[in-house]
């Protein structure tokens, strides 16, 4: 990019940027997603979202990302500029929410007068933004919510330094980019010593990097820190706490929909054999095996329909006993309660999803494992009242059958 010549632009080497002398529109930057940015006068720009490369599973909508900036000083250089996003590789395009504010965008189908007609091809699915930008100003717009990893990773290291005898930051790993993945530990008062006999409740972001997951994640983390020392006291004479951020932190600062920076597709990748793992994978399993926790959460989100939440459940013919196949069901009931979606039941040996994280955890280390979709369009307000009424829930499951959890855990030891 720095490469190219000042208001000349060369779109086919340039396809995620365009300047001119007032404006410059880019997704070069951390999650930036989009490409062939266009100029057609007039302030008028268009660009199509970037689509991953080789996706297998076509069921996830696209979202894109992009940053604008007046160049101008002068106070009455005010820029009023329309911004097109235009796919039409399939119909996914319609669930798109349109997260920077839903007044702003504007699906225009076969209403071309708040495009130019002479140059825009619209189709159905395309969306378009008008935008006011003021002398100097720069900023991001994106459809969904979209926290950057390098965001996170400040908020992460922040809590640490304002919870230090409550938290544990680590880097369990580093991704192909050098990116790192980390684990947070709750444990107030152990000095990190281990209690075998808690029980050990491990909540995730998803490695789908267009979805929310660790930025949940972050929210419930924070609810729980905010509460008072008796709060934590009572919680943690029955749980250990462990988070696990950032399984895809390549694929969130590439702007992926689902991949890493190598086409893979790591939320399919926990194969039976190591071996044949993407690399993050390989990273996460070695961290949780020698660990494992008896409950696994972890969270998703969606960008399609009337703002639902629900669960993926996960067969109970994994579990090894019945009275963990009861205490699952019991959880899963509780959970399907709290939604307003219909829940996703996955089934042994399922295609694509046998080999994700949690089904591998039932599977192979008896855990109890459930997915949560959120969605992408809630205020974060509500995601965070949500989030945290699941956890209690979780919690106050969990404190009624915590001997049946803690009998079972001696069984999975022998």
């Amino acid at each position: 990019m720095e490469n190219s010549k000042k208001n000349n632009i060369d779109l086919k080497n340039e396809k995620n940027r365009i300047e001119n002398r007032e404006i410059i529109i880019t997704s070069g930057f951390e999650g930036g997603n989009g490409i062939n940015f266009k100029s057609y006068g007039d302030d008028i720009y268009s660009f199509s979202p970037l689509r991953d490369p080789g996706e297998f599973y076509s069921g996830q909508a696209y979202f894109f990302k992009f940053s604008v900036e007046n160049k101008l000083i002068r106070e009455d250089d005010t820029k009023n500029i329309t911004v097109t996003a235009i796919a039409d590789f399939d119909e996914l395009w319609k669930g798109w929410t349109y997260q920077q504010n839903p007044k702003l965008w504007v699906y225009h189908g076969k209403n071309k007068t708040q495009l130019n007609p002479k140059f825009v091809k619209t189709t159905p699915k395309t969306m378009g933004i008008n935008l006011e930008i003021l002398p100097q100003e720069k900023f991001c717009v994106s459809n969904m919510l979209a926290v950057p990893y390098s965001e996170m990773v400040e908020i992460l290291e922040d809590i640490q330094l304002r919870f230090p005898t409550l938290t544990t930051l680590s880097k369990i790993g580093n991704t192909p980019l050098n990116n790192s993945i980390y684990s947070l530990k709750v444990n107030p008062y152990e000095n990190n010593n281990v209690d075998e006999n808690k029980i050990k409740i491990l909540f995730a972001g998803t490695a789908q990097p267009n979805e929310i997951g660790d930025f949940a994640s972050i929210l419930l983390l924070e609810e729980f820190l905010s509460k008072e020392p008796d709060f934590w006291d009572k919680i943690h004479q029955k749980l250990r706490i462990e988070f696990l951020f950032f399984q895809n932190a390549d694929g969130l600062i590439l702007g992926k929909n689902m991949v890493n920076s190598s086409g893979e597709n790591i939320f399919f990748g926990y194969k039976n054999n190591r071996d044949d793992m993407p690399d993050e994978n390989k990273v996460v399993w070695d961290h949780i095996k020698g660990n494992t926790p008896d409950i696994f959460f972890e969270w998703h989100s969606f960008f399609q329909d009337n703002k639902s939440i629900r669960p993926y459940l996960y067969t109970t013919d994994l579990l090894k006993s019945k009275s963990f196949r009861k205490l699952y069901d019991k959880i899963a009931k509780s959970l399907i309660s709290y939604s307003n979606g219909a829940k996703e039941v996955i089934n042994l040996n399922q295609k694509y999803f046998s080999d994700t994280l949690a089904y591998r955890l039932q599977e192979k280390f008896n855990s109890l494992a459930f997915q949560f979709k959120l969605h992408n369009g809630l205020k974060i307000k509500d995601l965070k009242k949500i989030i945290w009424d699941i956890f209690l829930r979780l919690f106050k499951i969990i404190n009624k059958n915590a001997n049946k959890i803690k009998i079972e855990k001696e069984i999975n030891r022998l």
